[in-house]
């Protein structure tokens, strides 16, 4: 079943312009979204008071909190041209920061984004990144642990 959104008769209209009339509503939307300026997006969401990202940003903070800053995280890549290889970012404050970035923070996402479009250039997909699962971090016992039980414990 596809979800719906619900949008006023002004903002129809004008995500209306961006599209040609064997489009889906999905292809235009998807257009729009790929062509704003993420940063000042997220900048924008970041800086806005509301309940549900207080508490999210809550929530993903404290989990990230678990690890001291300094620690490392990883993502291996296991199939394809680059399978073996590794990206890395750093904690920091409870969130990630990816070595080269020029924001010094990010969320998971983000920085999983980040990540793999710098290793990986053109070919990285650019969307659909879950960070929670993507990055692991190293367990006391040597052994590597997606960040999401983090969250969970």
């Amino acid at each position: 079943m596809a979800r719906t959104i619900k949008v006023d008769e002004d903002l129809y209209r004008d995500l209306g312009r961006y599209g040609n009339r064997d489009e889906s509503w999905n292809d235009v939307l998807a257009r729009v979204l790929a062509h704003i300026d993420e940063e000042a997006a997220l900048e924008d969401r970041d800086n806005r008071e509301t309940t549900h990202n207080s508490q999210e940003t809550e929530a993903e903070d404290s989990a990230l909190s678990q690890l001291p800053d300094g620690t490392v995280v990883r993502h291996r890549y296991q199939r394809g041209e680059y399978s073996g290889e590794t990206v890395e970012a750093t904690v920091q404050g409870g969130r990630l920061s990816v070595e080269g970035d020029t924001q010094e923070t990010r969320s998971p996402t983000g920085a999983a984004r980040i990540a793999d479009k710098k290793l990986r250039d053109d070919d990285a997909r650019g969307e659909g990144y879950n960070g929670w699962t993507w990055w692991e971090y190293e367990t006391e016992d040597g052994d590597w642990e997606p960040i999401t039980v983090l969250a969970e414990g």
